[in-house]
């Protein structure tokens, strides 16, 4: 599976644009910001990991935090997103601990999987309501904007994106570019055969990477 593969399956699954793809499609080419630098510190690493896993947390198969995410979002965030975007992302991540206290009562990462899968909960139906009311607040911008080859370029005249949004893809785009997330959540095909448009399906199975 490419990027541009990738970036499509994460689109699809949210069932919008995925921001910064214009970026990583083309290698990440934006210069780095030294703003993002302390996403790199080894226990802020540990925490990105752990929100991921509220996302895509271990079953039957590898959570999103073994699969590697939580070192993947540092990069993405630095290399791929605009000023704007970073900062919107990095104070977001911020208030992680305060929304966890008043969503349960305790930072993050004192609670135990099950009331962060719940917080995670609260901040994607918080996320979908902000960028509801912002979309419809942008709409000239957007259409005016609009790349009509592809849907996955984001402007950079809107404002971005609630960042637990930006979370979300990012940890959806990790996992399913990990070696993991291919292996052991999709079918891994190493040398796949000829196109069958009429492939046997059974209910519950999983996607080839």
């Amino acid at each position: 599976m490419n990027r541009r593969e990738a970036i499509q399956r994460v689109a699809m699954i949210l069932g919008g644009s995925v921001i910064g793809a214009n970026l990583f499609l083309e290698g990440c080419t934006r210069p780095a910001s030294k703003d993002v630098a302390g996403l790199f510190e080894k226990d802020i690493i540990e925490r990105l990991g752990d929100l991921a896993d509220a996302i895509l947390p271990p079953t039957g198969t590898p959570g999103a935090k073994e699969a590697g995410v939580g070192s993947f979002i540092p990069v993405m965030v630095r290399d791929c997103y605009t000023e704007k975007q970073q900062k919107v992302f990095l104070e977001g991540f911020a208030s992680l601990d305060a929304k966890a206290k008043e969503i349960k009562g305790k930072p993050f990462g004192e609670l135990p999987i099950e009331d962060r899968t719940a917080v995670a909960a609260a901040l994607d139906k918080e996320a979908g309501e902000f960028n509801k009311k912002q979309a419809e607040e942008q709409k000239e911008i957007r259409e005016k904007n609009k790349v009509k080859q592809n849907e996955l370029y984001h402007s950079e005249e809107n404002d971005p994106s609630h960042w637990f949004t930006m979370f979300k893809q990012l940890t959806l785009t990790g996992f399913f570019n990990s070696e993991l997330g291919c292996t052991k959540a999709l079918r891994y095909v190493k040398v796949p055969g000829r196109y069958d448009g009429d492939f046997p399906y059974k209910k519950g199975d999983k996607a080839f990477a």
